[in-house]
């Protein structure tokens, strides 16, 4: 599973994920893509076949919801963080270590596609 992560996630995380052989990407770090709407994120995230790690729950539920409805054009899965998922400084190895499991738990780019988990 190849991973985006949303605007709130630092790019330390994807930059150590990439270090352990993973490929993962911020939006945070890159001025073309911090700009970008919600649905923008999704639709970056399914051209480059990723899933998307958020913890606005909020707006991306909405998305999955219509992106896999009869017709929608689906995505390659989001992976969910509860709003008090703690995100510090301090938070950033055992964040890396819950996405490392994820990626173990669903490799190849397909196997969360249109679906859904939670770290």
């Amino acid at each position: 599973m190849r991973l985006l992560l949303d605007e709130m996630l630092s790019p330390v995380i994807a930059r150590e994920l990439q270090a352990r052989g993973h490929d993962a990407e911020a939006v945070a770090g890159h001025p073309d893509r911090e700009a970008l709407s919600d649905p923008e994120v999704l639709a970056l995230a399914r051209a480059q076949r990723r899933a998307v790690v958020t913890n606005n729950v909020r707006d991306f539920r909405p998305l999955h919801v219509e992106a896999v409805m009869p017709g929608g054009p689906g995505h390659y899965g989001m992976i969910f963080m509860a709003g008090n998922y703690r995100r510090t400084r301090s938070d950033t190895g055992r964040i890396i270590v819950a996405l490392e499991a994820k990626i173990r738990q669903y490799p190849g780019d397909e196997a969360l596609a249109n679906a859904e988990d939670w770290l």
